[in-house]
């Protein structure tokens, strides 16, 4: 349609429904939004007197688009609502000596999945066209198709994307895989982990504390390596647990340095495997709707292990007085004999 208001014109479209056939993919359109300055301008298009009238979209781009999504893809419960943000849409025209008039049209959009009241980006698609028309030819079937065209071509394209990507895309998620990697056990030069072997009197490598009433330390701790991805359409958390001590930190008064003060210190460690065992029961209990959720929830659970673990520690040393209470430090070399036979990992 082609209206003038005093010196100004305009040519303004509308899109007719189309049927793209893209059938169930487990997604729908929720929204279209366009961030451009104008929902409704689409460019400058030559007339008959060699001046140019604005060419617009009858009701707005986020209008005519979305209502031309929502009869091609089915939507159901389980759906995931994808969000198309239109970035770029423009027709440019260049008058030439011969008279005709080259054009070129343009759209980018950026797909985003809405997902647990979260949005993330997956894909960024682009379509162009090319035409060519005469000076006197401007009507407005002529660019209706076009514009349909390239907004085919991009929801082709994401179609496409999700379907070679889905498994790798968060919110098509089916679930939760948490990996657990074996306990790590190469020492360095400042730790000993805990499936490499016992700790010796040699790794007491610190200056002892010579005002301490206590007679040894050691510093056992916990570890947590993680890499979250999506694989397979599910949520995956590979984690790596490490329970080791640290040398550097751990010391030992010469006095001290005898079998049984050094299975007290054992003990301490042995205590620290026990929580980690404990920590990998959990995790792999884990269920989570989101990424973020899924970091949460771990993070969670790796710091209640290690109040957990420093709780322990110091009820081992206050109960068995530092290994000065024979019964009690008996006590609990059994209890923790026990508890590592029931981790087993």
């Amino acid at each position: 349609m082609l209206t003038c208001l005093g010196l100004e014109a305009q040519i303004t479209l509308s899109l007719s429904s189309k049927n793209y056939n893209f059938g169930e993919n487990g997604y729908y359109y929720g929204e279209v939004i366009d961030t451009r300055p104008s929902k409704y301008f689409l460019g400058k298009l030559y007339n008959r007197n060699g001046v140019t009238d604005d060419l617009e979209i009858r009701g707005g781009t986020e209008k005519a688009f979305l209502n031309q999504t929502e009869s091609n893809f089915i939507r159901r419960s389980n759906s995931t609502a994808l969000i198309a943000e239109i970035t770029d849409l423009n027709f440019k025209e260049t008058r030439r000596r011969d008279g005709l008039i080259s054009g070129k049209a343009t759209i980018r959009l950026s797909i985003y999945t809405v997902h647990e009241g979260d949005t993330s980006l997956i894909c960024k698609p682009y379509s162009s066209s090319l035409y060519e028309r005469s000076l006197n030819n401007l009507k407005e079937e002529s660019f209706e198709p076009i514009l349909n065209q390239m907004w085919f071509s991009c929801l082709e394209f994401v179609d496409n994307y999700v379907k070679l990507n889905k498994s790798r895309i968060e919110a098509f998620n089916e679930g939760v895989e948490i990996i657990i990697l074996p306990y790590e056990a190469r020492n360095t030069r400042d730790t000993v982990h805990y499936n490499s072997r016992k700790v010796t009197w040699d790794d007491f490598k610190a200056e002892p504390r010579r005002q301490s009433r206590y007679a040894a330390a050691i510093f056992p701790t916990i570890a947590l390596g993680s890499k979250l991805t999506v694989r397979n359409g599910r949520l995956t958390a590979i984690l790596s647990p490490q329970v080791f001590m640290i040398q550097s930190q751990s010391w030992a008064k010469s006095v001290a340095r005898n079998k049984e003060s050094l299975e007290h210190e054992q003990i301490h460690f042995d205590i620290t495997k026990v929580v980690m065992d404990r920590l990998i029961v959990k995790l792999r209990e884990i269920n989570a709707n989101t990424m973020d959720d899924l970091s949460s929830y771990i993070q969670y659970e790796y710091l209640q292990a290690f109040r957990e673990m420093n709780k322990l520690q110091d009820a081992y040393d206050s109960e068995s007085n530092h290994n000065l209470n024979k019964v009690k430090q008996a006590e609990w070399a059994k209890k923790v004999k026990d508890w590592l036979a029931e981790g087993n990992f």
